[in-house]
């Protein structure tokens, strides 16, 4: 799933992945969430990142998360060491502000040794 669904209330908003992984090809990145317009409305977004089991134990496979506004990197984390994932934590979610009518974008950040992994994405919008 990768769009915007309002809750009953209408003053918040949510989307999630599910599970993704890569394939064989190895790509640097795998997009997780797009949503192209986050309504007429800024918002505090709160952002869960996810991951399964390590797929290798090497030095610089750690698995990440880029998060964009309208094309501009504002969040970008990737740990070079399996098993220290810091800042993937749940509680170290990702807050952000998106103002209104922006592009929002959760993006994985790939290695050859972690591309098969699961990962995964929530995400909270709160209207202000």
């Amino acid at each position: 799933m990768s769009s915007q669904i309002l809750l009953s209330g209408g003053d918040k908003w949510y989307s999630y992945s599910g599970e993704i992984f890569g394939d064989v090809s190895v790509p640097a990145t795998i997009p997780m969430i797009t949503i192209d317009n986050t309504g007429l409305r800024d918002s505090m977004v709160q952002i869960q990142f996810y991951t399964g089991q390590d797929i290798t134990t090497a030095g610089p496979d750690g698995i990440g998360v880029l998060v964009k506004l309208d094309d501009i990197s504002i969040y970008n984390s990737q740990s070079g060491v399996i098993g220290r994932r810091d800042s993937l934590r749940v509680e170290n979610m990702i807050n952000i502000f998106a103002p209104r009518n922006s592009k929002l974008e959760v993006i994985s950040l790939n290695t050859a040794g972690n591309n098969t992994q699961i990962r995964g994405a929530n995400l909270l919008g709160y209207y202000l």
